[in-house]
């Protein structure tokens, strides 16, 4: 919201840069990786791998938009190796907040890549044989399309709201005065302005210094116009709220949290996100894309460092150290100031309501280049980078306007939305391959159960010893995190016996094996009550086809049968 005598503090990421183009109908088995997808061109790549590989994928809707915009989800497993709800499973999704359209590409590469390297790749193919990805790359499909093919800005969903609390909805549709497709800024003369033209670089504006005088001055504006006259430009634009405040854990009100919706999951998107992590207990971890900075936020999100269990804490500082280590990008705690922190982030409802760990990589941390190799990107090299790289298309030259309201202005600045916000097209493919390896590494660390010894002996007369050796081979325990079991809500590993032709003498036909540790607690050792647990069984033929069964359930480290003929009495 800014005032007619105020300033704007920094260039709204709104423009969209000409060198740009959203992508068209494409081959699946070949996408463009130097384009933004809009909705209906993500959803027709999905649909295409769905053919393309029937026997690895799975794709359904979890819900609708307030438009009837499908939320689509592709479910990506080896339907051969086991049903994907008896995997140990990852969820993965992006774009949540409308101009952040890396997040969909990012999601959109990661399906892509698994896909068509299964069967190739010794490494894609066992993490598909054995683990289920759930991959969302449209979180926000209609607010994601205003802000792709429109000069429009909106920071998630499209639904009308009252930002400045007039009593008027979306006032403002977004206002690309000049029609190059951009919203940039406004530079207007005045006398007491906060803002004058660098002498270094006349596109450039600078703050005036204090007491300075003698220069020509101006306010800045973000361009458009102050269509109700109420003294603001800009102030109430296409929709208002923020999905990623509007999760129920630690949702605030709006005094406290500004786009928290009017209460926690308003939003059908935020809603069918709960649903659909809640129907999935095998679900290990959350992957949220957004942008940008080139870096990504870990918990804690909405609480203090300290309300975290030590065993947390540690889990959480290696799962963002192997990002660091895999994009050299840093990770950094998304709570920092306990009076201004983040309220209903998903990444803290999944930590503290569904017990699995969280982050949120914020893409594309490439706006310029740090040529003279100092550790930061100035002005300067932004504007070297947009000229050499770019062909100066990053930034809209300043041309005078006769504004309605102003008079003479002139318009231009960052066109942020592919510069800023979004690589430009032309980087995007080195983008999305960056993170590939730590999506990757997410999955493959899960739990997972597997029945690692299964054998019999003949005791005497009918009567049969049974073994069986369960194991987590995983490097997570089952239970995925301190908090689990400090809420009650992990279900420990069951055992679950079924005879045919036979009758137990000794064992349980139900067992519970407690959490098994993974090679993470273990330093890698195999065997031990940690990571293993030994069951054995006295089982009594009745028939000569005689069978005994196993069943072993864990909620997040996946479900594992064994069948073995009862009838060898040697």
């Amino acid at each position: 919201m800014i005032r007619k005598t105020s300033l704007v503090c920094s260039v709204i990421l709104t423009a969209i840069l000409p060198i740009s183009g959203v992508a068209q109908a494409e081959d699946p088995a070949d996408p463009n990786w130097a384009s933004f997808h809009s909705t209906a061109d993500a959803y027709a790549l999905l649909r295409g791998w769905a053919q393309m590989y029937p026997g690895l994928t799975n794709l359904y809707s979890i819900g609708e938009t307030l438009q009837g915009t499908p939320l689509m989800v592709l479910e990506i497993t080896n339907e051969a190796t086991g049903p994907a709800a008896e995997k140990p499973a990852y969820y993965y999704d992006g774009n949540i907040h409308a101009a952040e359209l890396t997040g969909a590409e990012v999601a959109l590469h990661f399906a892509w890549y698994v896909l068509s390297r299964y069967g190739n790749d010794p490494r894609v193919t066992r993490l598909l044989d054995t683990r289920t990805l759930y991959v969302r790359p449209k979180f926000n499909p209609d607010g994601a399309d205003i802000a792709l093919t429109t000069p429009n800005s909106l920071r998630s969903t499209p639904r009308p709201y009252d930002e400045d609390r007039d009593g008027l909805l979306d006032e403002d549709p977004g206002n690309d005065l000049d029609g190059d497709g951009s919203m940039t800024q406004m530079r207007v003369p005045n006398p007491n302005g906060l803002w004058r033209i660098s002498p270094a670089d006349d596109r450039v504006m600078v703050r005036r210094a204090a007491g300075e005088f003698g220069n020509r001055f101006y306010d800045l504006y973000s361009e458009g116009i102050d269509d109700d006259g109420d003294g603001y430009f800009n102030e109430d634009g296409i929709g208002g709220i923020d999905m990623n405040r509007n999760f129920p854990r630690n949702w605030g009100l709006e005094f406290e949290q500004r786009g928290a919706g009017p209460y926690p999951l308003s939003e059908p998107e935020t809603r069918a996100t709960i649903d659909f992590i809640s129907g999935h207990r095998n679900i290990t971890g959350v992957f949220h894309g957004h942008t940008s900075g080139g870096f990504v936020y870990r918990l804690p999100s909405t609480t203090s460092w300290d309300e975290f269990s030590s065993p947390d804490q540690s889990l959480i500082l290696e799962l963002s150290g192997k990002y660091e280590q895999t994009t050299a990008q840093p990770a950094r705690a998304s709570y920092t100031n306990p009076r201004a922190h983040r309220h209903g982030t998903l990444i803290s409802w999944s930590y503290w309501d569904f017990g699995v760990v969280g982050f949120v990589p914020e893409f594309w941390g490439g706006f310029g280049r740090d040529y003279d190799g100092d550790g930061r990107v100035t002005e300067a090299e932004r504007f070297r980078w947009n000229d050499e790289e770019l062909g100066g298309a990053g930034f809209a030259d300043w041309t005078v306007y006769d504004h309605p309201q102003l008079g003479r202005v002139e318009i231009g600045g960052w066109r942020s939305k592919f510069t800023r916000s979004n690589p430009p097209p032309h980087l995007l493919k080195g983008e999305v391959e960056l993170y590939v390896p730590w999506m990757l590494w997410l999955a493959e660390i899960s739990p997972r159960i597997v029945i690692s010894d299964f054998s019999t002996n003949w005791i005497g007369d009918d009567l049969f010893k049974v073994t069986v050796v369960v194991e987590n081979e995983g490097y997570l325990p089952t239970n995925i995190t301190q908090r689990a079991l400090d809420m009650e809500i992990a279900v420990p590993v069951r055992a679950v016996v079924d005879l045919t032709g036979a009758e137990l003498v000794s064992g349980t036909a139900r067992t519970t094996l407690g959490h098994l540790k993974g090679a993470r607690d273990t330093q890698g050792r195999s065997g031990g009550s940690e990571s293993l647990r030994t069951l054995e069984y006295v089982v009594r033929v009745t028939d000569s086809q005689a069978v005994f069964g196993i069943t072993v359930l864990s909620e997040k480290g996946g479900r594992v049968r064994r069948d073995i003929l009862l009838g060898n009495r040697e």
